[in-house]
């Protein structure tokens, strides 16, 4: 019995850093970003500011297997606020999601 029966990932996660560029079109939000997991057609990733769930965003990810760059439009499938530090101030963000052109591998 799967004790994640809730999970609704269909390919396994894997905890790797990637370099990445991404770019919000629509916000003009954008920047740079080590992923925080992988899976073959998806990432989570810290962002430097609040992007909304369902946007639509340009990224250049290092590739696992070699120097080229892989370029996909991705969906935000999810995006959370949290606190960074003691002061309700220190905000940080991160979101997941879905390569809509390309997969990792």
């Amino acid at each position: 019995m799967n004790m994640f029966s809730n999970d609704r990932r269909e390919n396994k996660r894997y905890n790797l850093s990637l370099k990445l560029n991404y770019c919000d079109p629509l916000t003009n939000s954008k920047g740079e970003a080590l992923t925080k997991s992988i899976s073959k057609n998806g990432l989570r990733f810290p962002v430097s500011s609040k992007i909304p769930k369902g946007a639509l965003l340009d990224l250049n990810i290092e590739s696992p297997f070699s120097e080229k760059l892989i370029r996909s439009k991705a969906r935000v499938i999810w995006a959370e606020e949290f606190i960074t530090g003691a002061d309700a101030e220190d905000i940080g963000y991160e979101v997941g999601v879905k390569l809509l052109k390309k997969l990792l591998y």
